[in-house]
Parts: C-alpha cells; sequence; structure tokens
C-alpha cells in the first residue's frame, strides 16, 4: 500500500526530543528517515524515564525514533563527513536541534548544504530560537514551561507553579516542525525552491496558551488560579476537577444552574450567567465538590451523562492503556524489536483513506543500518570509525 510521504528522504541530526519527535511523525507517514548518531549513538540512548533499561536498551529513546534506519558517523572525521555530505546532497529534508550555530559551526548549515542542493528543506529547532536574548541559553521542555507561563496559570492557588506531567513543549514544538517541513515540501513541488524552517520550544509554548496570553493581552485581565481544582484560569464554574468517592473526575463547560438541578444543589440553581459562575466560582466549585465526594465516579458520569454534562472521568495510565476507546483508534501498537521482543508503542493519531501512517520498523538499535546505507551510497562498510566526540 503506497504512504504519502514514501518519495520522501529525511536526514535527521536529531537528538532527545524535538528533532526526533518531528521525524519519527514524517516517518510514519513512509518517510524513508536516516537518523546521524555519533559512535556509541545518541544522547537518549543513555537516558530513560522512570530509570528503565531492559536489555540495556532506553525505554524512553524507543519513543521517538521507530520507523528509521541509523547510521553511526563522526561529523569531525574527514571521511565521514564525506558520507554526511552526499547523505545531505541527495536529501529531501535535513532536521537538526542542536543549539543555533553549532552546525554551521561544523559546516553542515543551511547556507553550505544549500548550495549543492537548493531544493532543500532544512529545518532547525532549538529552545528559544536563532536570534535574540536568549539565543546561548539552555532550553529544555521544564524551564520553558516555567518561561512561557504555563506553569503560572496551572494548579490550585496555594499550589507551587504547576508543570504538565509530560513533555508537552517538546512534543508541541515537534508537531510545528513537521507541519512547516510539509509546507515547505508543498511551496518547493510549486516553485522548485528549498527553505530553511525554525522552531523552538518557547515560541511553540505561547502558541499553545494562544487564549490565555491573547485574553490577557486584549483586555489586560490578570487572573490568579482558583482555590478547587480549577481547570483554566479564565473559565468560569464549574469547569475543573473534582474528588468522587473513589477517584476524580472534571466538569467542563455547563451552567451551573444546570447542573444544581441535576445534583439537587439549592445554592446554584440561581447562576444563570457565566458572570456569576466567574465572580463566585470558588464558592461554587466547592458546593459541587462537596456533593460529588459522595458518591463514585462510576454512578455519577451515569446521572451526568443521561443529562448531556459535558463531563468524564480521571484516569491513570493503566486505566488509559486498557481504555475501549484506545484501543479502537489503535492507539497501542506493537513492533518486533531484535534484543525486546514485542515493545508495544503509541500510534500515529491521525487516519488517511488512502495512505494511512504504518509502524513498519522498529525503533533501531545504534548504528544497526550503517553497513546498510554505506552500501547504497557506494562507500566500502568497512569505513574508520572514532570515539572522539
Amino acid at each position: 500500500m503506497p504512504r504519502a510521504l514514501d518519495d520522501l528522504t529525511v536526514v535527521s541530526f536529531g537528538q532527545i526530543a524535538q528533532g526526533p519527535v518531528a521525524t519519527q511523525m514524517l516517518a510514519d507517514l513512509g518517510a524513508e528517515v536516516l537518523k546521524i548518531e555519533r559512535p556509541g549513538g545518541e544522547w537518549m540512548r543513555n537516558f530513560s524515564m522512570a530509570n528503565e533499561y531492559p536489555e540495556g536498551e532506553s525505554l524512553h529513546f524507543q519513543f521517538f525514533n521507530r520507523n528509521k534506519r541509523s547510521i553511526e558517523l563522526d561529523i569531525k572525521d574527514e571521511e565521514h563527513r564525506a558520507v554526511l555530505y552526499d547523505l545531505c546532497e541527495e536529501a529531501d529534508v535535513v532536521v537538526e536541534n542542536f543549539r543555533p550555530g553549532v552546525m554551521d559551526r561544523l559546516g553542515f548549515g543551511y547556507e553550505e548544504l544549500s548550495d549543492s542542493n537548493p531544493g532543500l528543506i532544512y529545518a532547525s529547532a532549538s529552545g528559544f530560537g536563532s536570534t535574540g536574548p536568549y539565543v546561548d541559553r539552555p532550553g529544555q521542555d521544564l524551564i520553558v514551561q516555567g518561561m512561557s507561563g504555563l506553569m503560572s496559570i496551572t494548579g490550585d492557588r496555594d499550589d507551587l507553579p504547576t508543570p504538565q506531567g509530560i513533555a508537552i513543549a517538546d512534543l508541541h514544538s515537534a508537531t510545528y516542525l513537521a507541519f512547516g517541513i510539509l509546507a515547505a515540501l508543498h511551496y518547493r513541488d510549486r516553485t522548485g525552491e528549498g527553505q530553511r524552517i525554525e522552531g523552538d520550544l518557547l515560541s511553540a509554548t505561547v502558541d499553545l496558551q494562544l487564549q490565555e496570553i491573547g485574553t490577557y493581552a486584549n483586555s489586560g485581565a490578570d487572573l490568579e488560579r482558583g482555590a478547587h481544582g480549577l481547570g483554566n484560569i479564565y473559565h468560569p464554574a464549574p469547569y475543573g476537577v473534582y474528588e468522587t468517592a473513589d477517584g476524580h473526575l472534571v466538569l467542563s463547560l455547563v451552567m451551573p444552574s444546570e447542573l444544581g438541578e441535576i445534583l439537587d444543589i439549592d445554592e446554584i440553581k440561581d447562576v444563570t450567567t457565566w458572570e456569576e459562575a466567574y465572580d463566585d466560582r470558588d464558592q461554587i466549585m466547592a458546593s459541587i465538590g462537596d456533593v460529588l465526594r459522595t458518591d463514585t465516579t462510576e454512578a455519577w458520569m451515569d446521572k451526568l451523562l443521561e443529562h448531556d454534562v459535558w463531563c468524564g472521568p480521571v484516569q491513570d495510565i493503566p486505566a488509559v492503556v486498557e481504555d475501549p476507546q484506545v484501543e479502537e483508534n489503535e492507539m497501542l501498537q506493537t513492533v518486533d524489536h531484535p534484543t525486546l521482543g514485542e515493545l508495544t508503542v503509541t500510534g500515529t493519531p491521525i487516519r488517511m483513506s488512502e495512505t494511512p501512517p504504518d509502524i513498519r520498523r522498529h525503533p533501531p538499535l545504534a548504528g544497526e543500518h550503517t553497513e546498510e546505507i554505506l552500501d547504497e551510497l557506494g562507500y566500502p562498510t568497512d569505513l574508520s570509525a572514532t570515539d572522539d566526540e
């Protein structure tokens, strides 16, 4: 079956998360992604969430690098550099997420590579962008969650600034990088011209707050977090998280008066405007919370859904893995791995009728395809190697 991007070759210098996630998205859609790794493999092979290394393999690495081939090359070795130039000259796309200026100093920046490959799409990802006062700062997901304002609007009033429980800046930035690459390829199809694309963690995380930052920028409303599981500092009650007798559930946009009738809460039955629901949100949420703690999540879900209330249970990760809708959407799939055996990975969250994305290759071992790729380029497969950084 054809794949949407199966005529596309991507050379990826990506490491850790931003670059690897973006190129994995392209690989799932059929692109041939050649992962360039230093001798011994990229940094992420030696880091794993929860310190999990079954069979010596970083689980963290596995989830960012499926459907790719890996070639180990030392970017400072002249013989290896010749191979890299050949790969980049034939590539449709080059992706890198080193600090700004590193690839230029190494001789693999956009200006140099585009001289011999004018149709090249060159995508760079960084923490803060390639210019400006923060250009030399280290950029990382947690740092940017703090600097972007995201932590300041998450959690309850008396909590510490609260980060998201996922690498949300990395993932959103990677998605936009892949989006930009596809847009640039479409432009190249029309004009024959390549271009450079830049993305950064800070800009992507600001973009995630388009409602919140836009509201402040246009109204000057600098609001504070609520005291009772508030879901968003700009939203009225009952929008937030509530404790039940055996867990938690969330309530979205529903007028308090309607909820008062359903739950028989007299003190909120007269709250019929969003202005009231916002001004008195702490008191309203406390009243709702007192009632919801008296029964189970399942019981309240049955009652609320009967009235088409926007609500849902708060599930932990084990529950998500067993969720029937997750199964229906094929968002957990398996791939055979040479050392891990059957490896479970998340699926691709889009569906395409004619060119569906698929998972056809396990995340590669370090340098697993070095000889294969060298042979395809016409190089000897015993190319000299060095362990120098």
